[in-house]
């Protein structure tokens, strides 16, 4: 038989979550994020690790501005070389 679905996270109230809940939250394996673990903001407490929602949510947006950054850079500089072909012709 198929266990019944787990009811999403309520993040509200919750200072950090463990690696398995900050999988689900960001909807990526446990295995995954643990791979990540090195990138992300974590607190390391004997053998536990917590990772701060607030901060988890800090570094997704600082990626994300990051890879847009890179995107823009990408696509400028692509313009840019279009631009170029054209007014050597």
């Amino acid at each position: 038989m198929s266990q019944p679905p787990r009811p999403p996270l309520d993040l509200r109230g919750r200072l950090a979550l463990r690696p398995a809940e900050a999988a689900e939250t960001l909807g990526i394996s446990e295995r995954k994020l643990r791979e990540m673990l090195p990138e992300l903001p974590c607190v390391r407490h004997g053998g536990a690790v917590m990772i701060p929602v607030s901060a988890l949510r800090d570094w997704l947006l600082d990626a994300a501005r990051v890879e847009g950054t890179r995107v823009d850079a990408t696509v400028a500089e692509i313009l840019d070389d279009i631009g170029a072909d054209d007014e050597s012709s």
